[in-house]
């Protein structure tokens, strides 16, 4: 058969799949009304499992399980659309007033996370300095300090773990993010020679970033809680130790860079977020985190990122983690996960909100991170 007399056919059918499509999508909104009227939940796992049942029957062998997937996917577009027309979305409650100088916490002073909070603040804020990520939640969530700074990701090294298991502990919101240039140095006493030194210190992701450069020189490593903590006990200590961190954070201790521009890769980035008990939420917001759980059925993830498509959202970060011990109670498995979605939209925008509502009503495990802007 002529290859364009096959595609003509195909053409002609894919036009008379459209039609159908449409007839039933029609049929399902009416459905939905139906549901609306004598208040019935969108998803009935009866109905629908009767449904896949019935396609496989009617399908051939070799085309049973595409047939279902094929069902599958269109009775998700439908309980998408169902699901506009049922829920009645319910607002967030967004704080509109900040303080003209509000009180900002983050890790020690020199740390990369102090070059955040002056680009979020500028000299406008009042800074306390913590010793690590922990404080610095529960100051944001008891409410003693109004902002906190806190790593979140590196282009190289990945995830910040620790943060990562900190967010599932606390209540908080992101208010906005933004990355700063990692540019390592190499650090050390007055007068230390690189040949002098034994053991380098630092944050375990300053450590794996230089990786090549520490096995090329043969030092010893020595993790720290963060680059300051790290250039203060070199400071204090013998001159055959170095710490890796900043050039700043270098000379707020007294230390001269004895190797420069140190990092295996040069275009080494980490974002920040910037985290408080309250929302806020700005004309320029424009990307929506949050985390939920997924049942462990196959295609799950699949189909939520249908809801996504769906309403034409764009998902520009997703993340797994382990769910951590302290939500035992929604753990159904000893490697139950938690999923990190970033996307672009607004809750100003009655649809967002709509899928919001419906993934938290739906989802055993459900938080919402906020809606925020990213600053270059």
């Amino acid at each position: 058969m002529d290859l364009e007399l096959i595609r003509k056919e195909i053409d002609k059918i894919d036009d008379e799949l459209i039609a159908l499509f449409e007839k039933r999508s029609k049929l399902a909104c009416d459905v939905a009304e139906y549901k609306k009227a004598n208040n019935m939940q969108v998803f009935q796992k009866g109905r629908e499992d009767f449904i896949l049942d019935r396609v496989a029957e009617k399908s051939s062998p070799e085309m049973k399980n595409a047939s279902r997937l094929l069902f599958q996917t269109i009775m998700d577009i439908s309980k998408c659309r169902q699901q506009q027309i049922l829920t009645e979305p319910y607002p967030f409650h967004i704080s509109k007033e900040t303080k003209e100088c509000p009180k900002v916490v983050t890790v020690t002073k020199g740390s990369y996370s102090a070059d955040a909070f002056r680009k979020f603040f500028g000299d406008n804020c009042k800074v306390d300095y913590f010793t690590d990520f922990y404080e610095v939640f529960r100051a944001v969530e008891n409410g003693t300090a109004d902002f906190g700074v806190i790593p979140i990701e590196n282009s190289t090294a990945g995830d910040v773990s620790e943060t990562y298991d900190l967010m599932g502990k606390h209540n908080f919101y992101i208010c906005k993010s933004t990355k700063i240039r990692i540019e390592h140095v190499l650090a050390a006493k007055k007068g230390v020679k690189p040949e002098d030194i034994k053991t380098v210190m630092s944050k375990g992701i300053a450590l794996k970033q230089c990786s090549g450069f520490l096995k090329e020189k043969g030092y010893a490593c020595e993790e720290c809680s963060n680059t300051a903590a790290a250039a203060k006990r070199v400071a204090e200590g013998s001159g055959d130790t170095a710490a890796i961190c900043s050039r700043s954070c270098a000379g707020l201790f007294g230390l001269e860079p004895v190797a420069e521009d140190i990092a295996d890769i040069k275009d080494n980035y980490t974002r920040f977020i910037l985290i408080s008990k309250k929302l806020y939420v700005t004309e320029k917001s424009s990307v929506i985190s949050l985390s939920l759980s997924l049942p462990h059925t196959p295609g799950s993830l699949y189909r939520m990122l249908t809801r996504f498509a769906y309403c034409g959202l764009n998902l520009c970060r997703i993340e797994s983690k382990p769910m951590p011990s302290s939500l035992a109670d929604v753990k159904d498995d000893a490697f139950d996960f938690i999923f990190y979605l970033d996307f672009i939209g607004s809750i100003n925008n009655g649809d967002v909100i709509k899928l919001l509502n419906n993934l938290e009503q739906e989802s055993k495990y459900y938080r919402f991170l906020g809606n925020y802007e990213e600053l270059e």
